[in-house]
C-alpha cells in the first residue's frame, strides 16, 4: 500500500486564493494610490500583485507542484487588467495625472 504524502497539496485552493489576489491586489493599490509617488504606481500594482500571489502560493502549499508559475503569470496578468479597466471605467480619474490637471 503507498504511503500517503505528508505535505498535502490543493491545487484549487492555490487556484481560488490566486483568483483572489487578482480581485484584491488592484484594489489595494488604488486604496493606497495618493501615499505613491506617480512614477512608481504601475510598479507597486505589479509589486503587490507578485508579492500577495506569492503569500497566497505558500499559504497553500502550491509551490509544491509544478503549476504555480502559471497560477503566478495569471494573476499578475488578471490583476493588471483589472486595474487598467477600473481606470479606465472611471475616466481615468484614478489616475495621479487625472489629480494634478
Amino acid at each position: 500500500m503507498a504511503e500517503s504524502p505528508s505535505i498535502w497539496i490543493f491545487p484549487a485552493a492555490t487556484t481560488l486564493a490566486a483568483g483572489i489576489v487578482a480581485l484584491v491586489a488592484p484594489a489595494l493599490v488604488q486604496a493606497f494610490k495618493k501615499y505613491i509617488p506617480a512614477d512608481y504606481v504601475g510598479l507597486t500594482s505589479l509589486g503587490v500583485s507578485i508579492l500577495l500571489d506569492v503569500i497566497a502560493i505558500a499559504a497553500t502549499n502550491g509551490f509544491h507542484g509544478y503549476g504555480w508559475g502559471i497560477v503566478l503569470t495569471g494573476v499578475i496578468g488578471v490583476a493588471q487588467a483589472v486595474y487598467t479597466l477600473v481606470n479606465q471605467a472611471f475616466g481615468g480619474k484614478l489616475s495621479k495625472d487625472s489629480e494634478t490637471k
